[in-house]
This record gives structure tokens, C-alpha cells and sequence, in this order.
């Protein structure tokens, strides 16, 4: 019987290890995006003074090393290429036809425009530094999670960003939050058709600055 515990249990060892092997990618991939984050968000880690300079470091410049070391040379499995514009492109406007129109409802929650409002506010300053910091932010969600997931779990890579996509927007308002959901779905999905993150990057830099135009100047 011991004996027959002991093989069982070098059985479950070898499983683990052979599964390990298997998705090895992918368990370097999602490791480094945890660390990444704790990294970013942590009020106790401040790696550059500039907000934005530091999300284009550690959630874009970073992720591209990464997928480099991992074997990923083309600009197509670093998701940097325009991709398919020809589909992605009616398919971000369609997008932005149905979502502005919530996003202008939304505004006239006060638990979002409390959230977006400033008295001092700077438009051209905020679009500068919003272009870059969602830069980083984009490409690690829809570039650096979808490329580096997408081999070993195909569509799966979709649902797989959502998740810490929705996490990392706990504590904006909760619709915003919730509404995380669906764009963070919508995005995904085009993103890895069109195997390009800039589809997110145009869609989520326009609803940023239609919702901040609203708020501050409409």
C-alpha cells in the first residue's frame, strides 16, 4: 500500500511537471504581468515621477522585452503591427457609435464626473500624456497578454486580460468599472482578430478624451 502511495505520488509530480513544460509560456507570461503590476500600482513603488512615462515603461517597453526573450521577433507576434485594418477599423468605429452615447449618459452620474472633473484642467496637456500612458496600457493588456497567450490558449487569451483589466479600475466608479466588461470583451476581440493592439489604443484614447471633454468643458 506505502508502495502504491509513493508511485502515485511521483505519478502527480511528473503530471505537474509535464504541465509545467506544456505551458511554460504562458506561466512566464502571466507571472511577469503580476509582478509587472504589483510594480506599476503600488503606492509604495515609484519608479519614475511622470505617471505616464512610467505606465509606457512597465506596462509597453517591458512586455516587448519580454516577448523578445520568449522568441518573439516579428512586429505581428509583438502585436505592434497596424494588423487587420481593413477589419479592425469599421469594427473600432462601430464600437465608438454604441459607446459614446452611454459614455455621455454616464457623465451625468455624479460619481463620474466628481471622478473626471478638474478645475485647472489643461485639454492639450491631458491628451499628450493620456496618448502615452495608454500606450503602455493598452499594449500590455491587448498586445503583451493576447500575443503571449494567444498560442497556448487561442481565444481563451481574450477572457484571460479581462480579468485584470476590470481588477485594475477597482476604485473608479463602479460603472466604469463594470462597464470594463463588455469593453475590455469588445476590445480584446478585435484586438486578436486584427493581431494589433492599436485598435485599443485609438478606441480607449477617444472615449478617455470625448468623456473628459464632457466633463470639464460641455
Amino acid at each position: 500500500m506505502q508502495t502504491s502511495y509513493r508511485v502515485s505520488w511521483r505519478s502527480e509530480v511528473a503530471r505537474f511537471a509535464g504541465f509545467c513544460r506544456d505551458y511554460s509560456q504562458a506561466i512566464i507570461v502571466i507571472a511577469s504581468a503580476t509582478v509587472i503590476m504589483v510594480c506599476a500600482e503600488s503606492s509604495n513603488i515609484q519608479w519614475i515621477t511622470s505617471a505616464h512615462i512610467e505606465s509606457l515603461m512597465l506596462y509597453g517597453v517591458v512586455p516587448i522585452v519580454l516577448l523578445i526573450v520568449l522568441g518573439n521577433r516579428s512586429l505581428r507576434q509583438l502585436a505592434l503591427q497596424l494588423g487587420d485594418w481593413h477589419f479592425w477599423l469599421p469594427a473600432s468605429v462601430l464600437y465608438l457609435v454604441i459607446a459614446l452615447p452611454l459614455v455621455y449618459l454616464g457623465i451625468h452620474l455624479q460619481s463620474v464626473s466628481g471622478y473626471y472633473h478638474n478645475g485647472h484642467f489643461n485639454f492639450g496637456h491631458h491628451i499628450f500624456e493620456t496618448s502615452i500612458y495608454l500606450l503602455g496600457w493598452e499594449y500590455f493588456f491587448r498586445g503583451f497578454l493576447i500575443a503571449g497567450l494567444r498560442r497556448q490558449f487561442s481565444r481563451g487569451a481574450i477572457l484571460l486580460q479581462l480579468i485584470p483589466f476590470t481588477l485594475l479600475h477597482l476604485g473608479k466608479p463602479d460603472i466604469e468599472t463594470l462597464s470594463c466588461i463588455l469593453s475590455g470583451l469588445a476590445w480584446g476581440y478585435i484586438c486578436y482578430r486584427a493581431q494589433s493592439f492599436w485598435p485599443a489604443f485609438f478606441m480607449h484614447l477617444i472615449v478617455n478624451i470625448f468623456t473628459v471633454y464632457w466633463v470639464n468643458f460641455a
